[in-house]
């Protein structure tokens, strides 16, 4: 997942205005600019944001690339991942792919797992494990070697396209997309609405979305496992940390509205940052420390609105302050509870959740930090 968000990022922050910059740290190469290419001596990872990306260099571990037309023509040793609206893979790569764009080409092999999505894919070179492609247009020319997970409106094949494991087919009519023989006996194929498509699954074994089994005893389950560990998690920080919580609590119960707005405001700033540091060209190097940043501001935020979500539910009931570990626990049960049930209220649940996540984030900020308005210098 974080190296899909990194990759995204990177995408988004890969404007005309830059010039070109390359940086090599240790084995690795950061490049951003309009129109770039990676060249030269092989590198062990590789990321390129821009414009037109071009690799050319060997890459020997992974490769991140993004921008409007990115070009593969290197080996990739390990795993690939890139998007663009034309993405070209025009060398082999030695693990897997994941490629997203408007039209995707791969005319080279990719020795294990393909998951592609598109408005039109080309698959002109063998495939060494599973496939799993979401396309309108999909051609296949070649083998892939295990099962093939297909969601389309259309299928083109060639003579020596083949499908070695299970082929499972999604499409609004899958009885009216016809299958050759020779790419794989119909008592391997399964057939499936579009609607039980599911991009997120293994491509081992098919992407159908599987209905969830258990009833109200598996979700109701899973909701206490969810409660108990935030009670676990807010308990242990009360216990290591208590007169720093206390200081949290009061601060925030007093001002609530001022812990919301720094937590926005904090939130925000790690998480537009990435922006700024890609400007500097050097400064891509900082875009992952500012999303685990904002990512871990934000769980934290979370555990700790919960905590003063609980000894605020207490106050309101007229119980005293929590002062002893088991009077903490209780309020971090209380407010664990407390955040489940406002998470089931339909449509505004999820707000709510969210600004007791950010008042957490506010509070935390206001101890460490102490920023202030409209305060005079002398």
């Amino acid at each position: 997942m974080f190296r899909s968000i990194l990759l995204l990022c990177a995408t988004l922050i890969a404007t005309p205005a830059l010039a070109d910059e390359v940086y090599r740290f240790g084995d690795d190469a950061y490049i951003a600019g309009d129109n770039v290419t990676l060249s030269g001596d092989a590198v062990d990872d590789a990321f390129v944001a821009g414009n037109t990306v071009v690799i050319s260099a060997p890459v020997t571990g992974s490769a991140h690339a993004g921008g409007r037309s990115v070009s593969i023509s290197a080996p990739v040793g390990q795993s690939l991942y890139a998007a663009g609206m034309n993405v070209n893979v025009s060398a082999p790569v030695g693990g897997d792919a994941q490629l997203l764009g408007d039209t995707v080409l791969v005319t080279a092999p990719i020795s294990g797992d393909l998951r592609l999505g598109a408005q039109r894919a080309e698959i002109t070179a063998p495939v060494g494990d599973d496939a799993l492609i979401a396309a309108e247009h999909i051609l296949l020319t070649e083998v892939i070697a295990g099962d093939a997970s297909f969601a389309t409106k259309s299928i083109s094949f060639g003579e020596n396209a083949r499908i070695e494991g299970t082929l499972y087919l999604y499409a609004d009519e899958p009885e009216a997309i016809e299958i050759p023989a020779h790419v794989v006996p119909a008592d391997r194929i399964e057939r499936h609405d579009a609607d039980a498509f599911d991009p997120t699954a293994d491509p081992d074994g098919g992407a159908t979305a599987q209905p969830s089994s258990g009833g109200w005893a598996s979700w109701l389950g899973s909701k206490v496992t969810a409660i108990l560990i935030l009670t676990a998690v807010a308990t242990l920080i009360a216990a290591l940390a208590p007169s720093f919580l206390m200081n949290l609590r009061e601060r925030t119960l007093e001002t609530p509205m001022r812990a919301l707005w720094m937590g926005f405001l904090s939130i925000s700033a790690l998480a537009g940052s990435l922006f700024l540091f890609a400007l500097t060209g050097y400064g891509i190097l900082l875009v992952p420390a500012s999303i685990v940043l904002a990512v871990l501001l934000g769980v934290a935020g979370y555990v700790i609105g919960t905590y003063i979500l609980g000894v605020g539910v207490m106050s309101a009931l007229s119980r005293p302050l929590p002062e002893t570990l088991s009077e903490r626990a209780i309020a971090a049960a209380i407010g664990a509870v407390s955040v489940t049930l406002l998470a089931l209220i339909p449509v505004i649940g999820w707000i709510g959740v969210l600004a007791i996540a950010v008042v957490g984030a506010g509070a935390l900020i206001i101890r460490w930090f102490a920023p202030g308005f409209y305060t005079e210098m002398r």
